[in-house]
C-alpha cells in the first residue's frame, strides 16, 4: 500500500524525493537510505519500495531485504540500519504528541483529540514528522489543511 499526500504531489511523477509514507516504512523497519541512494535506484525500484507493505514482521523483513539488495547493487554496500521505531507516538490515538500539538497551536487551530483519533496512522505519522521538521515547516500546515479537508 502506498499512501499519497496532496501536499507531496509534485514528487510522485518522478519519485525525486523519499515520500513520507516510505519514510514511515524506514522508521518502522530501522532501515536507512540517503536521498543520493534513493535516486540511484530506478523509478520502478523506488515505486516497488513505495508499494511494499510493512504491516507484519515478515513484510518488514521483505522491505528491509529488498532495500538492502538495491543498496548493495547500486551503492556497493548494504542499507544503513538503526533500531526500528517501536511503540511510535503516531500509533497512540489517545494522546497528541507535544510537537504536533505545539505546531498546530502556532497555526492558531490546535488539533483536537477527536481529529487525531480519527486520522489514519499514516496521516498521524506525517504530522509527527513534519512537526519536528526544520527544513520545510510549511508542509505541516499544508498537511493539516489536507487532513481537515480544506484546500
Amino acid at each position: 500500500m502506498f499512501c499519497r499526500y496532496r501536499f507531496e504531489s509534485e514528487i510522485y511523477p518522478s519519485l525525486s524525493r523519499i515520500p513520507l509514507h516510505v519514510r514511515m516504512k524506514l522508521d518502522l523497519t530501522g532501515a536507512r537510505i540517503s536521498l543520493k541512494g534513493w535516486l540511484a535506484f530506478s523509478f520502478e525500484e523506488r515505486s516497488v519500495l513505495c508499494h511494499l507493505p510493512v504491516e507484519t514482521d515478515e513484510e518488514r523483513e521483505n522491505f528491509s531485504s529488498y532495500l538492502d539488495f538495491l543498496s548493495r547493487r547500486y551503492l556497493g554496500e548494504g542499507a544503513g540500519r538503526i533500531p526500528a521505531v517501536t511503540n511510535p507516538s503516531w500509533e497512540d490515538r489517545e494522546k497528541i504528541p507535544e510537537s504536533v500539538e505545539a505546531r498546530s497551536r502556532k497555526a492558531g487551530e490546535p488539533i483536537t483529540l477527536a481529529e487525531w483519533s480519527r486520522w489514519a496512522a499514516h496521516q498521524r505519522y506525517a504530522l509527527c514528522k513534519l512537526s519536528i521538521s526544520t527544513s520545510e515547516p510549511a508542509e505541516f500546515y499544508e498537511a493539516l489543511r489536507e487532513f481537515r479537508g480544506r484546500t
